[in-house]
């Protein structure tokens, strides 16, 4: 897990450079990770992806967690990078990575900042309620094609017990294709969470991919390697998902997803639908529900939020 924090950290410098170095550096099956476990650290999870994944359609209504074809005609865009941000003629569709759990393949362009808050995420499992209020997701587009995230709760309460800060997640999104081009996108994300609240470590890689079914209908597909570590020693949690997105009316759009958690000892099943409006091109709102569909998995819960560029 020290080998993936040291690797996601330390390539940042050198990607503003030279970002090709990245991908054998990324797939090296030698590369470590972990953090909490059981059925808790599931739901963990599942909670977190919550600060996860919208993209636009092609007539300017936003689908949910589906990477897309830009909008903007296709250009060179590798001479930008943090220092030197991308003019705003040559901004991609906003793809926020919210709110379904689907995330999104595309990343922030380069030198531009992206926010991804959850003003209230509640949940219910087997009568006890959880309240989070301010998790949020603060990206930044370092090259053309990578971004950097850093995700945090800001307070969340159980039982009566609040926690001001949660785990801190450090993510870097690497895409593959499908960036400004094409009908379909592909991206790797690495993470770590350190433990800022559980003294617990997760770290893992994500795969998200998407394509255009029509001009109005996405498709996504994601898988998610994590590695858990709790006093028992470090086990491995597998999740995936499915999602739709579609248009509804003017800038109000859908999407409906199945999400499934596998670990050692039990499997985790979930349908999740929302919602996502458009107020312009750097500003989203969102709102949506998931619903347990087996005894392991918890019971409900609902959330809102919204995203921002700039």
């Amino acid at each position: 897990m020290k080998t993936l924090f040291i690797l996601t950290i330390g390539l940042i410098g050198s990607l503003i450079a030279d970002d090709q170095t990245i991908v054998p550096l990324l797939l090296d099956p030698n590369t470590p990770s972990s953090e909490s476990g059981a059925k808790r650290a599931n739901k963990d999870l599942v909670d977190q992806l919550h600060i996860l994944s919208i993209s636009a359609s092609s007539k300017g209504v936003l689908a949910p967690a589906l990477g897309h074809i830009s909008a903007t005609p296709f250009s060179d865009k590798t001479q930008y990078h943090l220092f030197n941000p991308t003019p705003n003629n040559l901004l991609r569709d906003l793809s926020p990575d919210r709110p379904d759990a689907t995330e999104s393949p595309i990343t922030v362009d380069a030198g531009r900042y992206q926010v991804e808050t959850s003003l209230l995420d509640y949940r219910r499992d087997q009568g006890n309620e959880t309240f989070t209020y301010g998790q949020i997701n603060m990206k930044a587009g370092l090259t053309h094609n990578v971004d950097l995230q850093a995700l945090i709760d800001i307070r969340s309460e159980t039982l009566g017990d609040w926690t001001t800060f949660g785990d801190l997640t450090i993510r870097l999104k690497y895409n593959l294709w499908g960036n400004d081009s094409g009908n379909s996108a592909l991206a790797i994300m690495p993470f770590v969470t350190a433990p800022t609240r559980n003294d617990e470590w997760q770290s893992g890689i994500i795969v998200p991919w998407s394509t255009d079914l029509t001009n109005d209908i996405s498709f996504g597909l994601q898988g998610q390697l994590d590695f858990v570590n709790d006093n028992t020693g470090t086990e491995t949690e597998f999740l995936f998902t499915a999602v739709i997105g579609y248009p509804i009316i003017g800038n109000l759009g859908g999407y409906t997803e199945y999400i499934g958690v596998i670990s050692d000892d039990r499997y985790e099943s979930y349908y999740s639908g929302g919602f996502t409006y458009e107020i312009n091109k750097n500003f989203v709102l969102d709102a949506g529900i998931q619903a347990g569909l087996n005894s392991d998995s918890e019971d409900f819960g609902c959330f809102t939020g919204f995203t921002t560029r700039f």
